[in-house]
């Protein structure tokens, strides 16, 4: 590589440096059966995270669903129950609902429920980390 090319490309990599790429897993049945929010922030610049869910249940299903992107300090997702098996309401930020279901991997975006169901836990950054904490955490302050 020449010494020109070199000196180029120092400067993009530290640009890229920035970028942050998390992922944070509610384990419903063990390993093979999850919800996996994705959160991404390309560059350091950014003031917003890309976020998807991954709704995996193995060996029948695995998709990757693209959600609205979320600015930095609000880039939480609650997981309520969604009253069957294996259905799920997701609440991202205050305003964005949407419903997944892990029999078939099958998401989509909703209405806001008329009463709130039961929250499961809820994707946010805890100690430094992006992780799933559960509601009996959460209310303990664990």
């Amino acid at each position: 590589m020449t010494r020109h090319l070199r000196l180029l490309l120092l400067p993009l990599a530290g640009l890229l440096a920035g970028c942050e790429i998390d992922n944070a897993a509610f384990m419903i049945e063990g390993k093979e059966h999850a919800l996996i929010i994705n959160r991404e922030k390309p560059y350091f610049w950014s003031d917003q995270y890309e976020l998807a869910v991954i709704v995996s249940r193995m060996p029948t299903c695995q998709r990757r669903f693209d959600m609205k992107p979320a600015r930095l300090n609000t880039a939480v997702v609650t997981v309520f129950d969604g009253g069957e098996p294996n259905r799920y309401i997701l609440r991202q930020g205050s305003s964005r609902w949407y419903a997944v279901n892990t029999t078939d991997c099958v998401f989509s975006v909703i209405d806001k429920p008329a009463t709130e169901p039961p929250a499961i836990g809820t994707f946010r950054k805890k100690d430094e980390q992006f992780t799933f904490v559960p509601v009996k955490a959460a209310a303990s302050g664990s």
